[in-house]
């Protein structure tokens, strides 16, 4: 797939998620979060890495909130002044602001990576081979490889963003796990 059908796809799966309404985004959020709640990887951490949803993407916020309510620690991604992502601890919700971006980010001190369980990946479209298109800045594909090995990395998305392939780069780095409203699908069994 050259760089212009990746595009042309990330387009087209921006244009659908647009097209998404209100009441879909809360109810295919609401059973993607029952869905990670189920998994083991997710049950046993203690800190979780989510992110905070612009454009239609997945609202994590309840679930993330919920798993706060149980002791665990929250992070969301960071935009550095040298374009890295590090992860930052939520403390307070009404604490966050808006980053380079736009999108909701602590203000904290960054968590060390070594620290971090499970890692919630968002994207615009993912393949039956784990790997993912974001917006084609490369914040995750730079940021994933930092993680122990022992970091649940699971994608996040809506059923319609799953397609066959998306003809990765050699920079692109595959999630172990996916999650949709309607199925999961998984790419790396060594945490189950």
């Amino acid at each position: 797939m050259t760089d212009t059908a990746r595009q042309e796809l990330r387009n087209k799966m921006s244009a659908l998620r647009k097209d998404m309404t209100v009441i879909q985004v809360k109810d295919y959020s609401a059973l993607i979060a029952s869905r990670l709640s189920e998994l083991e990887p997710v049950i046993n951490s203690k800190r979780i890495m989510g992110f905070a949803a612009i454009r239609n993407e997945v609202e994590l916020r309840p679930f993330l909130e919920a798993q706060q309510g149980l002791g665990k620690k929250i992070l969301l991604p960071r935009i550095k002044d040298n374009d890295e992502l590090e992860a930052v601890e939520v403390d307070d919700w009404r604490a966050t602001r808006p980053g380079v971006f736009g999108i909701q980010e602590p203000s904290g001190p960054p968590c060390s990576n070594a620290d971090i369980d499970v890692v919630l990946v968002p994207g615009l479209v993912f393949d039956a081979h784990g790997y993912r298109l974001g917006y084609g800045k490369g914040y995750y594909d730079r940021f994933l490889p930092l993680l122990p090995a022992s970091t649940f990395i699971c994608g996040v998305c809506y059923e319609f963003q799953v397609v066959d392939d998306i003809m990765p780069h050699s920079g692109d780095v595959p999630v172990h796990w996916i999650i949709t409203e309607k199925s999961e699908l998984a790419f790396n069994w060594d945490f189950f």
